[in-house]
């Protein structure tokens, strides 16, 4: 027996406020202290701390090789300080409360150099006491193991707690008296019953259950003093962890602490019922909580009773590095039982299991559609619609190849009741759940045959033998106890090492009626089923690789989660994910049981593990709901209208129509429902029942049905951030319907149209999981500039995705006759693809291409020179494309044609951008917006915007040589446009004057330009060969202006935008000047261009920018810099 030590706790501060030193005696069992984990035990009522070995009251639960092995563990337990066992007494008892007692063992503790623990487990008041100690200290232990306890006194166990004060006060033999009723509240009248059956005992002439009683108060009288009595049962009635407030109870809950409530089922202390409200208090907030019971007539007592029950269920927890010899339950739905490569998988599967000696148990689906196929035959047989066809195809695939398992009983009642359901020409619930229930019959039947082929000692099992449930048909309910009662007997009466195959899905009533358990119920049968049995694991197979961030049959760079906790599973099921059912989750975390999602197709993948640990940062997922409808109602009338919202569910609920989604505005003006789409029309119209005298009186305007929608729920989403997917919605132009969010503010739910679905899918899941954001381009023009803007594209993606976050997707290139399209993206080899594979083309099939392929951050960009597809700029806009242009014809068109194009714009919140417009890559446009925006007044901009002609005048100032030979080497450089005239002639300066004027809200108009043409009249008009032609029509001219200018001065061809720029309209003159050589403009060299702002501010010193002006390559980079500025901002 381990020595009793002692510990002095001096001047202890009771929480009434009396000070008292405290003695505080302790046994430690097992491993030297802090030489091992160390597991804390606290004593009951009339405990003491020799919990194992000779004497000790726990000694059955803990002790070498034990359930709690102390060759693995160090054991401590205090005594509670006045138990007497110590010889330490209070007798001031009324000044303690439970807190006190954990407020006293965690300074033990501290005495000790304990700072943490593996576990704490204590059994009724120790229950009671390790609560307390949990909630003052939320991170001291791993696991927290209340047994027949709870965190609070009930009013029942206070009331019994006041009757004990009572004989303990008033009695003559107080704690003989006390002891004798404190026995019939830990056991119970069955147990009673069981025990004793009113038995006499001759020899006293007394019952039997007299004697007893009587025993146990003499016995505890000889051990227990008085006043440990008084204060054991001052302790008991005083437990409340919330006795300062939550906060600290909420921190426990909130904390890594993994704790594991045990109850007794029959316990009329610390009720079964209490103990799983706690469980589903803390369970709501956190997931590391498991809830196991012991099944006993024994009452509270039971803990101290049924060890091997409580050895199991502790057992986990303790014994983690070994086999647990517990069962693995293998759950495979429909698609993963599909002919062919399906079903050969799972077959290959389970005998591999088998083969390497695990223990399982197999729960099945209705293979493929098989569920689907026996309700619509049900549907015709009702309507008198021939079936037989549909019956002959259904047998067919179901039989397969498979001739030697004869299914002719299955086929032949399906037949019968189908053949009855014809002649009535209707059908109850009860016949549609023995109709589909043939799905899971025949799929385990044939399973169970081709197993037994493949050498697996395999037996079928009925699920309607043991699973008992009520009378809901369709949706029942199931009575867990008798049905883990017969699932045992029947797994127990199997021959040794054989598989069971059990139909998932359905049950019985107790006289033998076949239900079925609603939505999802083979896997809630698999998770029963797991429960039941204490299973290991439960293992669903299905066709994907476990859960993912988002569908991947919708977003293809969805991820795969590889762990959730339970409470995150949970999250994910009420939102919609298609794996998952809420009231799946519910029996696993009963019993701690992990569910591993799998896939029958892939025994690489790992899957996704939901167990009761919790990752830190939490997750975050997209689930759909799909299937439904978005009834609106509306009335100006309703404001400040008492009840409206009642009327609605009120009306609803008689219908028998549930509402999965609501979003109300707090006038009540406006109110939006999700329910089930068949359910549309039927709740539209009883809601126009119940509201047809406020549409008479106006106060309701309509109720209609949007049908065709579904409910997008970001799982883990925090409010704080959702702007970011919100906002790539709006201007990818999907705008939600309805929305919703829940009172945690961390899911949001939202309703979309159907056809956006997908591509609302991709925009927030890009947005949310930080996946490089899509950015699809359609390019128009592929000459010089628009053909390296697609080659720099195309050689930096790489490099933009992984610096900036952002894929570029050419998805086409388009001149004025045909189109390369490519979802994905064209290739490097886009000219020979434009050649061999463009297509005519009209914009709206660019459009439908985009939204057919769900194509997001759409950007138009124009590269041409064309007049005729600036005019569809609006059509881009409104179809969703932002716009990025070199193109200057749109900016330069009419006033009122600029100003609509801004309205258009702004009201589809679309950004148009052309920097290039002026001065190919330099930051001109943007420099005086900025300028602008900031209330600096311009008051001229003068400059040399032509990098084509600063190169022509450049170089004919500088060389001796002809202005014919100059321009053509320009043109060769690939400086000028096609056509050299739209350059000489002014037009090119022009329209960049005017864009800067615009920018500066002035509303000039291109006609109100004073443009030198320098081409003579001779040469306006020709043809562009003749005009090539005839090149050296122009040497004279320029030689005879170059002849006539001042010594050292050189020919710059200028803009100037001048006048009062306050006005409405400022001065615009494009003309060719002489400058002389140091001016800035005269030092400008090669095809740069140079433009000089002048503002009040610089006053004659200007703002001078200056570069490339010119040059296929320059110009493309300017492009790009657009798209990216549009990219990034989005």
């Amino acid at each position: 027996m381990a020595i009793v030590e002692q510990l002095q706790i001096k001047d202890y501060r009771t929480k009434s406020g009396v000070k008292q030193d405290i003695q505080l005696s302790y046994q430690v069992f097992g491993k030297e202290l802090h030489s091992a984990p160390i597991v804390m035990v606290n004593h009951a009522l009339t405990g003491n701390s020799n919990v194992t070995g000779p004497g000790g009251w726990w000694s059955t639960l803990i002790g070498d090789k034990k359930c709690i092995d102390t060759q693995k563990y160090t054991i401590l337990c205090f005594n509670i300080p006045g138990n007497g066992h110590d010889k330490f007494v209070i007798d001031n008892y009324k000044d303690f409360v439970a807190a006190d007692m954990a407020s006293i063992f965690l300074l033990g503790l501290e005495k000790l150099g304990i700072k943490n623990l593996f576990a704490i487990i204590g059994g009724s008041l120790g229950g009671g006491i390790a609560w307390e100690m949990a909630v003052l200290r939320p991170n001291l232990t791993t696991h927290l193991i209340p047994v027949a306890s709870d965190w609070k006194s009930t009013d029942w166990l206070i009331a019994n707690c006041q009757i004990q004060e009572q004989f303990l006060v008033n009695s003559k033999q107080p704690v003989h008296d006390a002891r004798m009723h404190a026995m019939l509240c830990y056991r119970t009248p069955e147990s009673f019953k069981e025990r004793f059956k009113r038995s006499t005992n001759e020899e006293l002439q007394v019952f039997n259950v007299e004697s007893w009683l009587t025993h146990h108060g003499t016995k505890l009288q000889e051990r227990f003093q008085l006043s440990a009595y008084k204060l054991m049962n001052q302790l008991l009635k005083t437990i409340d962890v919330t006795r300062d407030g939550e906060e600290k109870f909420i921190a426990l809950q909130n904390s890594d602490t993994n704790i594991h409530i045990v109850g007794v089922d029959s316990d009329l202390f610390f009720t079964a019922k209490e103990n799983k409200d706690t469980f589903k208090q803390i369970a709501q907030a956190n997931s590391n909580v498991t809830y196991g019971e012991i099944q006993s007539l024994h009452g509270h007592d039971a803990f101290l009773i049924e060890f091997g029950q409580l050895e199991k269920l502790l057992d986990g927890i303790f014994n983690t590095n070994e086999k647990t010899g517990k069962p693995k339950v293998l759950k495979f739905g429909g698609k993963s039982l599909s002919n062919g490569e399906g079903l050969e998988h799972v077959l290959e599967l389970i005998s591999d299991k088998v083969a390497s000696g695990a223990h399982i148990s197999v729960v099945l689906s209705a293979r493929e559609k098989a569920t689907d196929q026996l309700e619509t035959m049900l549907e015709k047989a009702a309507k008198g619609i021939d079936y037989f066809a549909d019956f002959e195809t259904f047998e067919k695939y179901q039989q397969h190849t498979y001739k030697n398992v004869d299914l002719s009983t299955e086929f032949k009642g399906l037949a019968k009741l189908y053949e009855g359901v014809s002649l009535l020409g209707d059908y109850s619930a009860k016949i549609k759940d023995e109709v589909l229930a043939y799905g899971e019959l025949i799929a385990a039947k044939l399973i169970t045959k081709l197993l037994i082929g493949k050498g697996v000692k395999a037996a079928f099992v009925d699920a309607r033998t043991f699973l008992i449930t009520d009378a809901s048909f369709g949706d029942a309910k199931v009575f867990e106890k008798p049905s883990k009662e017969k699932l045992t007997s029947i797994i127990e009466a199997l021959p040794v090492d054989t598989v069971p195959v059990i139909t998932g899905f359905i049950a019985a009533t107790e006289d033998g009626q076949t239900t079925t358990l609603g939505r999802n119920g083979s896997n809630y049968s698999a998770a029963l089923l797991a429960n039941f049995l204490d299973a290991e694991e439960l293992q669903n197979y299905t066709h994907v690789d476990g859960i993912f961030t988002a569908n991947p049959d919708y977003v293809k760079e969805a991820k795969r989660l590889s762990h959730l906790s339970y409470a995150e599973a949970n999250e994910l099921a009420n939102f919609g994910a298609t794996i998952l059912h809420a009231k799946t989750i519910i029996p696993l975390i009963e019993k701690n049981i992990p569910l591993r999602i799998l896939n029958t197709f892939n025994n690489d993948s790992e899957g996704t593990l939901i167990s009761a640990k919790s990752s830190k940062e939490g997750i975050k997922s997209l689930s759909v709901i799909e299937d439904v409808a978005l009834i609106n109602l509306e009335g100006r009338g309703l404001l400040g209208k008492v009840g409206i919202d009642a009327r609605i569910f009120k009306t609803l609920e008689a219908n028998a129509i549930s509402v999965s989604i609501i979003s109300q505005g707090s006038s009540e003006r406006g109110i939006g429902l999700v329910v089930k789409r068949n359910k549309a029309q039927q709740a539209k119209e009883a809601l126009e029942n119940e509201f047809a005298g406020d549409f008479k009186s106006k106060d309701i305007n309509m109720i209609k049905v949007v049908a065709e929608v579904s409910v997008i729920s970001i799982v883990g989403q925090d409010l704080s951030t959702f702007h970011k997917p919100y906002n790539a919605l709006i201007k990818n132009q999907i705008t939600p319907l309805l929305f919703n969010n829940t009172v945690s503010g961390k899911n949001v739910s939202l309703v979309v149209k159907k056809e956006d679905l997908t591509k609302a899918l991709n925009v927030m899941h890009g947005q949310i999981f930080g996946i490089s954001k899509k950015v699809n381009l359609a390019i128009f023009g592929h000459g010089n500039v628009g053909g390296t803007l697609i080659d720099q594209i195309l050689k930096s993606t790489k490099t933009i995705a992984k610096r900036k976050g952002i894929d570029l997707r050419v998805f086409a290139i388009a001149n004025s006759k045909k189109v390369v399209l490519n979802a994905d993206g064209v290739s490097k080899n886009w000219k020979s693809e434009l050649k061999t594979k463009g297509q005519s083309y009209k914009q709206k099939d660019i459009f439908e291409f985009a939204k057919t392929y769900h194509l997001e951050n759409l950007i138009a960009v124009d590269n041409t020179a064309s007049v005729d597809f600036v005019a569809h700029y609006f059509d881009f806009v409104e179809n969703g494309f932002d716009m990025v242009s070199s193109n200057k014809i749109a900016n330069t068109l009419g006033f009122d044609y600029y100003q609509l194009l801004r309205e258009e714009l702004a009201k589809n919140q679309k950004q148009y951008l052309y920097e290039t417009n002026v001065g190919a890559g330099l930051p001109l446009i943007d420099t005086i917006k900025l300028l602008h925006l900031s209330g600096e007044n311009i008051t001229r901009i003068n400059g040399v915007f032509s990098g084509s002609l600063s190169y022509i005048f450049n170089t004919f100032s500088e060389v001796d040589a002809s202005f014919s030979s100059i321009l053509k080497d320009a043109m060769h450089r690939g400086y000028t446009e096609p056509d050299p005239r739209e350059d000489l002639s002014g037009n090119d300066v022009g329209r960049k004057l005017l864009i800067l004027a615009r920018e500066l809200d002035l509303r000039n108009e291109f006609t109100d330009i004073n443009i030198e043409n320098l081409i003579p009249d001779s040469l306006q008009t020709v043809d562009t060969d003749f005009f090539m032609n005839n090149l050296e029509v122009l040497d004279e001219k320029f030689n005879q202006i170059k002849k006539n200018q001042k010594p050292n001065n050189v020919l710059r061809y200028v803009g100037d935008l001048h006048g009062n720029l306050q006005k409405e309209k400022g001065v615009l003159d494009v003309k060719l000047v002489s400058v002389p050589k140091t001016s800035a403009l005269g030092q400008v060299k090669g095809s740069d261009s140079i433009i000089e702002i002048y503002t009040e501010s610089y006053g004659e010193n200007p703002l001078v920018i200056q570069g490339a002006g010119a040059g296929a390559a320059v110009t493309a980079r300017g492009v790009f810099g657009d798209i990216l500025r549009i990219a990034d901002k989005g």
